[in-house]
Formats: structure tokens, sequence, C-alpha cells
């Protein structure tokens, strides 16, 4: 028997859109180690990766960014959560560097600090911004 696609129930859809997301995490998850063991094991340059690199952020932060706006269910944090997670990441990215590049030299600030402490604020303002937009727009489409 031929299901007419307007007939799938909500339970059908929900499964497919969960398979789907699967999916997709495990081919961005794929796409990672691959991109990892050529620059890594293979020793390739990083130039003849940086259009992989490009299309697997864009594919990650594309998927996050959708989730956040349509479905507005991610939460939104409190400027203390956030001020929380900036310092947090600027911490890790501050040790992780330093244990393995050595400590930032101050005459070289915008390419040793500038990036640790610019990133993770693009990071957590982006997501704050996009989960506040997507809480509006859900509560809008509820209120009419």
């Amino acid at each position: 028997m031929k299901r007419n696609l307007a007939n799938w129930d909500e339970r059908t859809q929900q499964a497919a859109g969960h398979s789907a997301m699967i999916a997709l995490g495990l081919t961005q998850a794929a796409l990672g180690v691959i991109i990892m063991i050529r620059l890594y094991v293979f020793d390739q340059p990083d130039a003849e990766l940086r259009d992989f690199q490009w299309v697997l952020l864009g594919s990650i932060v594309g998927y996050f960014a959708l989730r956040a706006f349509i479905g507005g269910m991610m939460p939104v944090p409190t400027p203390r959560q956030a001020l929380l997670a900036y310092v947090g990441m600027v911490v890790f990215l501050f040790v992780v560097l330093s244990i393995w590049l050595g400590l930032p030299d101050l005459n070289d600030w915008t390419n040793s600090i500038l990036p640790a402490l610019l990133g993770p604020a693009i990071i957590v303002g982006g997501y704050w911004l996009i989960a506040v937009l997507g809480r509006r727009r859900i509560e809008h489409s509820i209120s009419e």
C-alpha cells in the first residue's frame, strides 16, 4: 500500500527527522576524522584541506543555528552562564595552547592572544543571539 506524504503522522515525521539528524552527525564525525588523519597521519598541508574544513564548519554551525532558531528548543543562557562559558573556553584555550605551543608572545598579541579571547566571545555571543531569536520566534508563533 502506498503512503501519501500528507498522511504521515507526527511519530513518523519525528522518527525520520531523528534518523536524518543521526546520519548528519555521523557524516560530520567521519569528515572530521578524515581531515585529522590526512593532516596528522599523512602529513598533508593544511592548505590542501581548507575547503573540507570550511564545509565541515558550515555544516556543524548551520545545523546548530537552524536547530536553535527553527526549533527554539536550545536553552538561552543567563548572562552569568554566558560569562562562565566564555571564561571556561578562554582558560581551556590558554592552557592547551600554552602547553602545546609555549607561552604566547606579547609582541605578537594579535596572532597569539586575540584569537583566544575573540573566538569564544563570537561563539558564546552567536549562540546566545540565535537561541534568543529562536525562542522569540516560537513564543510569537504560540501566541498567534
